[in-house]
């Protein structure tokens, strides 16, 4: 990495092993209660409930969420770092609207991590949920994620919860990740996400990306950190080769990404 590139990146970078592990206690927590809601034999009462919606259960980013604040270090083995929800971004961004709108307003970031002694963030977190699948690889709500972890200055993380997953919805998901962060690579681009003639460049830092699989018959996830640099295309970041029998998924290790298996 250059040194103008390591010079946009924030003082305090949360340490990769910590987000990982927050992670994978969350993957456990979301695992759990997913048991229990469906009723799985000798289930015990879970810390996440995902609630009833219809005849169906809710699998989305709130449950992600509560499962990420619940698997945070607490009492003598918590970390230095405080938590915030909803946190404000610093630049104003257009989503609304067929050309994003015509005022710039401040968006909100999930959740944030705040080293010890610090007034900003040094890691954003978005909570996705469900696959994505189809022809297309563009979605608009996720380039819009996608823009403020480009634009703003901390480090992020993608935690993307999905049910019922199949190969080609999880392939959808990365294939759709892949495009969005391709497409606003490009500062025109990213730009038109933000206030009228407010050029932004892309900025250097680490993106985790942690998805976590919720099927009756199947208790994964994978995990991979991406060492963002503005200009440098991903290569094969995204691509994973699964096999997918009748009854499961399956995922190969060795592939880049670590597989959290229950």
């Amino acid at each position: 990495m250059s040194a103008e590139s390591a010079a946009q990146r924030p003082a305090g970078r949360i340490p990769p092993d910590w987000i990982e592990s927050v992670c994978r206690r969350s993957d456990l927590l979301l695992w759990d209660g997913y048991r229990s809601a469906m009723g799985g034999e000798g289930a015990a009462w879970p810390r996440i409930m995902f609630p009833r919606k219809g005849a169906d259960r809710r699998v989305g980013e709130q449950e992600a969420r509560l499962a990420f604040v619940a698997a945070l270090p607490c009492g003598d083995e918590a970390a230095p770092f405080a938590v915030a929800a909803e946190v404000p971004t610093r630049l104003s961004y257009r989503f609304a609207g067929p050309d994003r709108g015509a005022k710039a307003q401040r968006a909100s970031s999930d959740l944030a991590i705040f080293p010890d002694g610090a007034d900003e963030p040094a890691l954003t977190v978005a909570f996705k949920s469900g696959g994505r699948s189809g022809r297309s690889e563009k979605d608009e709500t996720i380039r819009q994620d996608v823009a403020m972890i480009l634009a703003e200055e901390p480090d992020a993380l993608w935690f993307h919860v999905v049910g019922g997953a199949t190969a080609a919805t999880l392939h959808g998901i990365l294939r759709t990740l892949d495009e969005a962060i391709s497409h606003l690579s490009n500062p025109y681009r990213l730009s038109g996400y933000l206030a009228r003639g407010k050029a932004v460049e892309p900025r250097a830092k680490a993106i985790t990306f942690h998805i976590c699989i919720l099927n009756p018959d199947v208790t994964m996830s994978v995990h991979r950190m991406l060492e963002y640099v503005p200009g440098r295309p991903q290569d094969e970041f995204f691509d994973l080769a699964t096999s997918a029998p009748a009854a499961a998924l399956e995922i190969a290790d060795g592939q880049g990404w670590v597989v959290h298996r229950r």
